[in-house]
């Protein structure tokens, strides 16, 4: 059974909240910002084009590096295979891309034993060793292509760990693996590098071969959700109107780590009890009660998130 990983998870073992005093929209203590704040509420409107990224695994291009967006628009165009030791998309899974959701699947069409390094392109603390030292442009091809894959063929950052792949023919045409025959690296506009290889571990480099079927565009998508999960809130007293309109119009509602929750937090959160958080269409929904909603108020549909520190509320009076 796959379960959604909540948005902000509640403690299981504190204490239930009590009616009392608390604070619209602000922490309190001044702990706030190292703590946990016992409750908060949030509402949003979004358009139903927009849910899926909400619930679902998303393709963006990541700064620098839009690999995964090419490699996912060959596969809705027709399929397509791609090479990598784990599979770069999950499968038989709702996926949310662009203006459409699409489900994958795939079959390894070859396995190709390979090496995986956990290496370091340090900042060279001391002098070069010019004898241990090579020209980044003087290095083979499939050492220079690993340097590229990284952003690091510029020599601009160094001073980080990662790890390069190499398979067992690629490693034979190395320089840097298995043994390094160079602990420099230079480039021509004076930048240097230190090599330092940490490990090494077996691995397979698969062949993926992909298709891709859309299940719904992103607004139809939306509009199902909506209409699967969300409820209603209404016959409100006053004092959890003042609480949503708080949530709505001035950002979160925030009960800091330092306060009580008030008889009236405690009644609206009740309220979600017995509704179903908003999810994937392919997934389980969650039990518990913090989580996230889809909330129909007054003229509105909201995308609400509701964080609680205890799943057994009660009030008390006086």
């Amino acid at each position: 059974m796959r379960r959604r990983a909540l948005l902000a998870t509640a403690a299981t073992s504190l204490p239930a909240l009590i009616a009392g005093c608390t604070s619209p929209g602000g922490l309190g203590g001044s702990n706030a910002a190292a703590e946990a704040p016992i409750a908060r509420l949030e509402l949003e409107t979004l358009a139903d084009a927009n849910l899926p990224t909400k619930v679902l695994y998303t393709v963006r291009p990541v700064e620098g590096d839009d690999s995964k967006t090419q490699l996912f628009d060959r596969i809705i165009d027709g399929g397509a295979t791609t090479k990598a030791t784990r599979p770069p998309f999950p499968e038989q899974r709702h996926i949310a891309y662009q203006d459409g959701v699409y489900e994958l699947s795939y079959e390894v069409i070859e396995e190709t034993p390979a090496t995986r390094y956990s290496v370091k392109v340090d900042i060279v603390t001391d002098s070069v060793i010019e004898a241990e030292a090579i020209q980044f442009a003087d290095l083979p091809e499939v050492d220079q292509e690993e340097f590229a894959a990284h952003g690091l063929a510029d020599g601009d950052p160094v001073g980080i760990g990662t790890t390069f792949l190499y398979t067992d023919a690629e490693r034979e045409q190395s320089v840097l693996v298995p043994e390094s025959e160079y602990s420099y690296i230079t480039w021509d506009d004076g930048t240097e590098a230190e090599w330092v290889i940490d490990d090494a571990y077996d691995t397979t480099l698969n062949t993926y071969r992909y298709s891709a079927e859309q299940v719904a565009t992103a607004a139809d998508y939306g509009q199902q959700m909506r209409e699967r999960f969300s409820f209603e809130l209404a016959g409100l007293p006053e004092a959890q109107q003042d609480i949503l309109k708080t949530a709505i119009t001035d950002g979160p509602y925030v009960v800091g780590p330092d306060e009580t929750p008030s008889d009236a937090l405690v009644a609206l959160a009740n309220r979600f009890r017995g509704h179903e958080q908003a999810h994937g269409l392919d997934e389980d929904g969650e039990g518990d009660l913090s989580g996230t909603y889809l909330v129909r108020y007054q003229d509105g549909v909201y995308w609400t998130t509701l964080v609680v520190q205890s799943d057994t509320l009660t009030t008390t009076e006086g």
